[in-house]
């Protein structure tokens, strides 16, 4: 892939989307987030020559060089499940229509490619409604748009399933408005699109996803017995007394084993009642930002009669994410879970590129002679 490809990432966070971008040859040119300790860790990582700490709202075009590709994962806050479930129209979330009057306002030297990343929740916010208007709107900045569902448990031991929207923009091409049901465009996502065909689609057609045979020992730091991150009895001991009866025997399963094994175990409230739940496949749940108590994820490490308990670390958060161990956490553990559990998957974003940005900014390149921005 060459690498005069560029692209600039809105609420950039800590850097992993550059982290997938770098990776497939792309030149980030401009990044641009809102939260101070999220860039001081991008900034450690990628430098800061590049990035403009602010509001999207206060953006001028005039500072953003003329790229190929926008990327933003804009805040999930109101469309989350766990969240508001404010819609676009919430405090967070509305930072959408920033990145749309920003495209808009730059005129012709809009990017040729637009991608998108939030949680599933997007694609039913207000019944559907939201996720209509932010295709609404980039059909009428001129853009066609396609969408799919990728979890990151195809690549890491981690349950992540987000949505994902690539924008391309009208430059005659032909389309396809219509998609068949796939591993990447489950049926929730195939109604809405067939639903909704006065939106203008231009739907590719992608190979069929990889199959990860990685586990949550994979990712595991071996930490001492002693280490002061290992819960005390008292603690872990009450940590066992919220598992239900179902959860007691799945870890009394692997205490009677003669080896160790994980499971990762959130907090949730059941019938007015704090209960913590074991997951025990080999997975990790879908990291969060560590909101109260219900958002931060423990290790339930068991075997050889005995069991200890402690909550992830940030390097094994950012394992799970498919960042390499040279990335630098220069953050107290609060932030770095923050921004872990804010970020994107890096090698779902890779497969994006890889598969669809990357044969499609070549094609793009190809159709018009000369290189997309040269």
């Amino acid at each position: 892939m060459a690498s005069n490809l560029r692209a600039a990432e809105f609420f950039a966070g800590i850097g992993l989307v550059r982290l997938a971008l770098e990776r497939q040859g792309w030149d980030v040119v401009f990044a641009n987030d809102i939260d101070p300790a999220k860039f001081e860790m991008y900034k450690t990582n990628f430098g800061s020559d590049h990035f403009w700490l602010g509001d999207i709202h206060a953006l001028s075009p005039s500072q953003i060089p003329t790229c190929d590709l926008f990327t933003a994962s804009f805040p999930c806050n109101d469309l989350s499940i766990a969240g508001s479930w404010a819609g676009l129209g919430g405090k967070q979330s509305s930072a959408y229509w920033g990145l749309i009057e920003l495209i808009k306002s730059m005129g012709g030297r809009r990017p040729p490619f637009v991608l998108l990343e939030n949680v599933v929740g997007f694609l039913q916010s207000n019944g559907g409604a939201d996720f209509e208007k932010a295709l609404l709107a980039l059909n009428d900045i001129g853009y066609f748009v396609d969408a799919f569902i990728l979890n990151a448990s195809r690549w890491t031991p981690q349950s992540r399933a987000r949505l994902f929207v690539v924008a391309k923009l009208d430059a005659g091409q032909k389309r396809r408005t219509f998609c068949a049901v796939s591993d990447c465009r489950p049926d929730m996502l195939h109604r809405f699109i067939f639903m909704h065909q006065h939106i203008q689609w231009d739907i590719c057609e992608l190979p069929e996803l990889p199959r990860s045979t990685a586990t949550l020992m994979d990712i595991i730091e071996e930490l001492p017995e002693d280490d002061d991150r290992w819960w005390s009895e008292a603690r872990a001991d009450y940590f066992f007394s919220q598992l239900s009866e179902r959860h007691v025997r799945d870890a009394m399963k692997m205490i009677s084993q003669a080896k160790y094994s994980y499971a990762t175990a959130f907090r949730r409230v059941r019938n007015k009642r704090s209960m913590a739940e074991l997951r025990t496949d080999g997975i990790a749940g879908c990291l969060r930002t560590p909101r109260g108590g219900s958002g931060r994820q423990i290790l339930f490490k068991a075997g050889f009669g005995r069991f200890q308990v402690r909550l992830l670390t940030p390097r094994e958060c950012a394992r799970l994410q498919g960042v390499p161990d040279n990335y630098v956490i220069n953050a107290t553990p609060n932030q770095a879970l923050f921004g872990f559990g804010d970020a994107v998957c890096v090698p779902a974003v890779e497969w994006i590129l890889s598969n669809y940005l990357n044969p499609h900014a070549a094609a793009s390149a190809a159709a018009m002679g000369t290189r997309l921005t040269g």
